[in-house]
């Protein structure tokens, strides 16, 4: 169904980092008892906020101070005012994202593990500069180690493609709202082998991290039901309602972009539309996919199979037949017009997440068609998300055209038990940014029965090729079949890589709606202590290192001049916001912008941080103060440890009630 009124679009950034708008005066001395009076209406304001809801003052937190003022707001949502509580400019140069260098980005090193991946992610492949997030692909080989968890014994391992991923998780989460990227994609729009992404998880899982998905990804589902379907995904399900005290818990996932280059056309006969209308319907690439991943998905003994299209009473009514609600088709049957041209994803119904009962997730998908210029300039897209059983939605966009909708009515149209029907995400979800390289998205396929193919073996029964380095020349003896494989090396190549270009991303949300929550640990569905009970699921290489993340560190990157510590043409505007810190310059040791001292980068304390002062103090692994000698990585979320010290809710009353009538009488 068409929203009332889409969102309008923001402007584009600007390279001018603008100080913060929520000053503070500041002062030369500071009584004690103005101190007592601050530190009660510190301690009863802490006490008195609402948990989970974001405040202005919070999301402030994490805006960009260079996004423009003009795009701090938008309509949308259904004509709802939204405010931006959270955006990443991409304006200064030279970003690490390197576990323990960002607050708000973690940036992998480890291999792709899912979807048949060939790359290893090289944190060293995410960087900035132009005022552009910069995802590398590169053909160059990667050599790294695994150690056992169990007793360390050593693995080897080697991949021929590097690339780059880069998430918010554990960092930066957020419940509803407008997500808005602004981007370029990689390689060349007529000729596959890579696969771009920028997508969403539920904080319960980390992506590549197959320990923490087991049993919980993609769920979105809090029925303790009684019939035989909902009795074996209470098996299957590891958060499951009827197991536990809370509520059903998951990791369910929205897929924004995932672009599918290429020259090949899927061509169909006699789709089914609405209104027993059939057509014939082609579709060509290059294509984007727009996914809602959920669980528990339709029951194996109902599901279609790919890649054939739906039998009545196999799918979900509003995606298929096409021409329904979810496309925003203009007319009602087998002549509407639909720009982009779409269809449902017949090549992704889902998959199996549990064997015995099998239960599978259902990917809720639709592929369009989109301009090869997404490839050589900048695009913009935005995805509405709003929790809620009984009226939640995901709406995709291009422009102010909305493309595909899932809505809690279209999953409450899900084939099966009443009581197994998922919900649209009400988890803390957080964004994914990567580039992968992999024969199952956009590689051509082959004909075995080629006599090229066939005399050297390059070609499987099932028609996908065999060798995948394009490097190797034993992979590209057939011309006619692999020479588009010779000219994918050309694109990766090491001294010109393809590059995901990320202009800004920005998040919305309505400040006066409860269900839109910042954090990643909200009172209702709290992740925190589920992913400390358990966090070698989330450690890499759990042999040697005790920690998902590592705290940030603050300062104490090699530098040679203050200009790398922190841009030139951002000093101003840091000053600027450090004064509307009010930090006391006459009384307190406390640099107001980074400098560079005998080669390490000092950064001021409660305002800047990272090795080279390029990250604000923001988020539970923030450390904002002390800077860390000769770059050794800190111990413990400093942050975290004192936002919970000041969350304790009773605490925080007394002591801020007793505190203020003190400061009266002394």
């Amino acid at each position: 169904m068409l929203s009332s009124s889409p969102p309008s679009l923001s402007q584009r950034s600007s390279s001018h980092r603008h100080p913060g708008s929520d000053g503070r005066s500041s002062s030369s001395s500071f009584s004690h008892r103005r101190m007592i009076s601050f530190l009660a209406l510190v301690w009863t304001m802490t006490a008195t906020m609402t948990p989970g809801i974001a405040s202005a003052d919070e999301a402030e937190n994490w805006v960009d101070p260079s996004t423009p003022s003009s795009a701090r707001t938008i309509t949308g949502m259904n004509d709802r005012t939204l405010t931006l509580v959270f955006s990443d400019e991409f304006v200064d140069v030279g970003r690490s994202f390197a576990d323990g260098h960002d607050t708000r980005w973690t940036s992998e090193d480890r291999p792709g593990v899912t979807n048949a991946g060939l790359q290893y992610y090289n944190s060293s492949h995410v960087t900035t500069s132009d005022g552009l997030l910069r995802i590398r692909t590169t053909r160059q080989d990667a050599d790294w180690t695994e150690y056992d968890p169990n007793d360390g014994t050593v693995y080897n391992f080697s991949r021929w493609y590097q690339s780059g991923m880069v998430t918010t998780w554990n960092k930066f989460c957020f419940t509803s709202g407008v997500m808005e990227i602004s981007f370029q994609l990689p390689g060349a729009a007529l000729r596959g082998g890579l696969w771009p992404a920028f997508w969403m998880l539920g904080n319960l899982v980390r992506p590549n991290y197959m320990d923490s998905s087991n049993g919980v990804w993609p769920y979105s589902y809090q029925e303790c039901g009684t019939s035989e379907e909902a009795q074996e995904i209470q098996q299957a399900q590891t958060y499951h309602p009827c197991n536990a005290s809370n509520a059903g818990r998951g990791s369910p996932e929205i897929d924004i972009i995932e672009a599918q280059p290429g020259d090949f056309t899927l061509q169909y006969y006699d789709i089914d539309f609405i209104n027993n209308y059939t057509r014939s319907y082609a579709l060509e690439r290059p294509l984007m996919s727009s996914s809602l991943q959920v669980a528990p998905g339709v029951h194996p003994d109902l599901r279609p199979i790919t890649p054939a299209f739906p039998e009545p009473g196999q799918w979900y009514p509003d995606l298929y037949p096409m021409g329904g609600p979810a496309y925003n088709y203009e007319g009602n049957n087998g002549s509407a017009t639909d720009v982009p041209p779409r269809l449902l994803n017949n090549y992704w119904y889902g998959q199996p997440i549990h064997e015995n009962p099998q239960v599978w997730q259902d990917g809720l998908s639709c592929n369009w068609h989109h301009d090869p210029n997404f490839y050589t300039q900048q695009t913009v897209l935005r995805t509405e998300w709003q929790t809620g059983k009984d009226d939640g939605y995901v709406r995709w966009y291009f422009g102010d055209e909305l493309l595909f909708e899932v809505t809690a009515e279209t999953l409450r149209g899900k084939p099966g038990a009443a009581d197994a029907i998922p919900e649209i995400p009400f988890e803390a979800m957080y964004l994914i940014l990567n580039t992968d390289v992999s024969p199952r998205w956009g590689w051509n396929g082959c004909n075995p029965n080629d006599p090229c193919l066939a005399a050297t073996g390059l070609c499987s029964t099932a028609g996908e090729l065999t060798c995948l380095d394009c490097a190797d020349p034993a992979c590209l003896v057939c011309p006619d079949t692999t020479g588009w494989l010779q000219d994918f090396c050309q694109d990766v190549a090491v001294d010109n890589p393809a590059e995901f270009l990320i202009d800004y991303i920005r998040v919305y949300q309505d400040l006066n709606d409860a269900s839109h929550t910042l954090g990643c640990n909200p009172p209702q569905y709290p992740t925190r202590d589920l992913i400390e009970a358990q966090k070698a699921k989330y450690i890499f290489n759990s042999w040697i290192k005790d920690e998902p993340l590592d705290t940030i560190q603050h300062g104490s990157g090699v530098c040679t001049t203050d200009d790398d510590c922190g841009q030139t043409a951002l000093a101003q505007g840091r000053q600027a916001a450090q004064q509307e810190l009010a930090v006391d310059n006459t009384t307190s040791s406390t640099t107001t912008t980074p400098r560079c001292e005998q080669g390490r980068c000092v950064c001021p304390d409660f305002l800047w941080t990272g090795p080279h002062c390029q990250s604000p103090c923001v988020g539970d692994y923030a450390r904002c103060f002390g800077n860390s000698p000769d770059g050794a990585k800190n111990s413990g979320a400093v942050m975290r440890s004192a936002t919970t010290w000041m969350g304790i809710w009773g605490v925080g009353m007394v002591v801020g009630a007793w505190l203020g009538w003190w400061s009266l009488v002394v």
